[in-house]
């Protein structure tokens, strides 16, 4: 149910697009109809039905649907003022433990993860089933697909009903009528022979077929119709074919099978098949002549009067049927006001069509770094999963991205990217500190911060001590603030400069040359495409996921795609998620979340860890020996007694309780009660640090919860 779900949400956000085309066409055919030619206003739907057919498409800042995407962003801004005005306090408690888990978590090998990991405050759960779809959504995902299912039905069943009726049909042996048929075919420049067929089927010629076309004319018009008359009816039925009307036409039904709930749609398929068969015999008239103008309305005139057919029949094309008086008026109107020329697009058209299809044919832009609103701040132009005031990012692309100040970066092919910090203040640029290396010896940290905010060590230039040089230095007009330090055995500098209202710092081992460290200064500049792509890192212990971009990035690095339930429950809710080495060595990769209580004060911030990887040789020994084997910090390994258990069809183990570091652990510290199991060659970990009734409960959810396949 989840599955269908998530399609008709995606067709209820993809029609909601494509009505607000619609309704844009329909407001320029009615502001400029006496302005605009026949073959174009037909034109403007069949970018409706393309924006129908294909929901997502390019980014584009000349997109209309950018409005709507800064309506979005100013209220995202009002709830997230109200969001972080409520949570300002607890970030900022949470900064220290963030840094010093950095650091704890580099020295661990192989070790069951603590439960002082950094904690990155939770976001609402987007990714909720329960809490994005409400009860009433799954009745209506059913009724609308049963209805695109009935309505696909019904037109594959009309189309071998054709096919069937087609091989009943009389061939047209008449020389006299074939004549006429290949005079019209010499006219449309159409090579390939067009069968012609008659029969009682219907009252009224139309043209049917794809791929192999073909033409019927019912027997009354074989023996009322002139010559000149049979000539009009083929040049419209061949102006169809090659207008490729009949595949649009097929297209058109295609779309209304799936946009059937959508009223926009059928008036807008209604109103697209009136301007086609004007658009049509435009075209017949720039073949024929604008001479054939009157007789040309004559026929069809006539042909009105004699076989005007009531039945409907959605797949064909008709010449004459029409049984709305207006759209009568509107083909005569336009036939009797035809000149040559008219149905040729003019450059202004074209033009025009080209704008329009930019502004309709294209997505919302995601916000560019250099100049993004605050909200981008918040999202990187993503959905938010996880949301943070200081973000570390192993990609300078990520956090360019996500920043909603632009920032210049030094610009050395020789030096290597260790990590990026971004520090965001609500919804505004508090800082970013990027960790550069040439060597193993030589690295260079360079930190941005807002012009007038003081720096963390602020004290280098305040302190009055006499091993504290001060040196202004000139870099082309630039003018740097160099502190040298010489209180240690050591003499280290740091550069402090300001641009654009930025401050800036490089620091630096004591090893690094001032001419070094003019290089780096000299060479900054805002990140180009060749800068991002080089300026990527893999060897952080842990890459920490913020939103669903991550979450795509954490997909390619993992090899698998995690599961990832944002809320389990309704009492518990995942506050964090990261990609992590599960070894010094960098050889594998594992993927952990976090979840926490949400109805009541727990002792710990954490309640239970999900850890997941592709190595379930962890899971196999606990299965062979009965007892799971855990490293301690000390690097020797203990084991635990496991329980074989049977949930949702699966064989999980639950351990007995351990406490993390075995004997070395205090005696207060929490017990651990942990659960493994296999899907997919995937190994399946949860680690609870809480003693909740509900563990069981728990993991049946998890091993029933999908993997998030951020890739499709």
């Amino acid at each position: 149910m989840e599955i269908l779900c998530n399609i008709f949400l995606w067709f209820f956000y993809s029609t909601l697009a494509a009505s607000t085309v619609a309704l844009l066409v329909m407001t320029i055919q009615k502001l400029f109809h006496h302005h605009l030619s026949a073959r174009l206003q037909h034109a403007l739907w069949l970018i409706v039905l393309v924006r129908l057919l294909f929901p997502d498409l390019p980014n584009s800042s000349a997109s209309i649907f950018n409005i709507a995407l800064h309506i979005k962003n100013a209220v995202s801004i009002i709830h997230l003022d109200e969001y972080h005005s409520s949570n300002e306090i607890s970030r900022n408690s949470e900064e220290k433990k963030i840094q010093q888990n950095d650091l704890n978590m580099a020295t661990e090998k192989n070790h069951a993860m603590p439960e002082t990991l950094s904690v990155q405050e939770g976001a609402q759960p987007l990714l909720s089933f329960s809490d994005q779809y409400p009860l009433v959504l799954p009745i209506i995902s059913t009724i609308w697909f049963g209805g695109t299912v009935t309505f696909i039905t019904y037109l594959c069943s009309y189309l071998l009903r054709m096919r069937k009726r087609a091989k009943r049909l009389t061939p047209v042996t008449d020389p006299r009528i074939l004549s006429v048929l290949e005079e019209c075919q010499r006219k449309f420049d159409i090579k390939k022979p067009v069968p012609l067929y008659t029969g009682d089927y219907a009252k009224s010629p139309c043209i049917f077929g794809l791929i192999h076309p073909w033409i019927f004319i019912p027997e009354a018009v074989v023996k009322e119709l002139t010559s000149t008359q049979l000539l009009h009816i083929f040049s419209h039925e061949l102006a169809h074919l090659k207008r490729k009307d009949t595949w649009w036409n097929a297209l058109s039904s295609f779309v209304l099978a799936i946009h059937w709930m959508n009223p926009i749609v059928w008036i807008s398929i209604k109103r697209m098949k009136a301007d086609r068969e004007i658009a049509c015999d435009a075209y017949v008239l720039d073949v024929l002549g604008e001479n054939e103008a009157t007789p040309y309305g004559l026929t069809m005139i006539d042909f009105l009067k004699l076989f005007a057919s009531k039945s409907a029949h959605p797949q064909l094309l008709y010449f004459g049927r029409t049984t709305n008086q207006n759209e009568m008026v509107r083909r005569i109107t336009m036939i009797k006001a035809f000149k040559k020329g008219s149905y040729k697009f003019s450059a202004l058209a074209i033009v025009c069509m080209i704008g329009l299809g930019a502004a309709t044919l294209t997505n919302a832009a995601t916000s560019d770094p250099a100049s993004s609103s605050d909200s981008a701040a918040q999202t990187g132009g993503d959905q938010i999963l996880f949301d943070s005031s200081h973000r570390v990012y192993n990609n300078l692309e990520k956090a360019v991205k996500v920043s909603p100040t632009a920032f210049k970066v030094p610009d050395l092919p020789e030096l290597k990217l260790k990590a990026v910090r971004l520090d965001l203040t609500g919804k505004k640029f508090s800082g970013v500190a990027m960790d550069f290396r040439r060597d193993a010896m030589t690295y260079f940290d360079v930190v941005v911060i807002p012009s007038g905010v003081e720096h963390n060590d602020i004290i280098w230039t305040q302190r009055q001590s006499s091993e504290i040089k001060k040196e202004t230095l000139n870099l082309n007009g630039l003018k740097i603030l160099k502190l040298t330090d010489n209180e240690d055995s050591f003499s280290r500098s740091v550069y402090f400069w300001e641009e654009q209202g930025l401050q800036y710092k490089l620091d630096g081992p004591a090893s690094n040359s001032q001419q070094e460290m003019l290089n780096v200064i000299s060479s900054m500049k805002f990140p180009d495409k060749n800068m991002l792509k080089r300026y990527k890192t893999d060897d952080l212990f842990k890459t920490p996921v913020y939103d669903t971009e991550d979450l795509r990035y954490a997909q390619d690095s993992l090899g698998f795609a995690p599961k990832l339930p944002l809320q389990l429950l309704g009492t518990f809710k995942a506050i964090g998620a990261d990609v992590y080495y599960r070894d010094t060595d960098h050889t594998s990769k594992g993927f952990f979340v976090r979840y926490e209580r949400t109805n009541k004060q727990a002792k710990f911030k954490e309640s239970f860890y999900l850890d997941q990887d592709k190595d379930t040789s962890m899971f196999q020994a606990i299965k062979k020996n009965g007892s799971a084997t855990f490293e301690r910090i000390d690097g020797q390994t203990f084991n635990v007694k496991a329980n074989r258990l049977q949930l949702e069809g699966k064989e999980v183990f639950k351990t007995e309780k351990y406490k993390i570091d075995e004997a070395l652990s205090s005696p207060d510290e929490h017990d651990n009660i942990s659960y493994f199991w296999v899907e997919n060659d995937l190994c399946y970990k949860v680690t609870f640090i809480e003693d909740i009734p509900q563990q069981q409960d728990i993991v049946a959810e998890l091993i029933k919860a999908q993997s998030v396949d951020e890739k499709n």
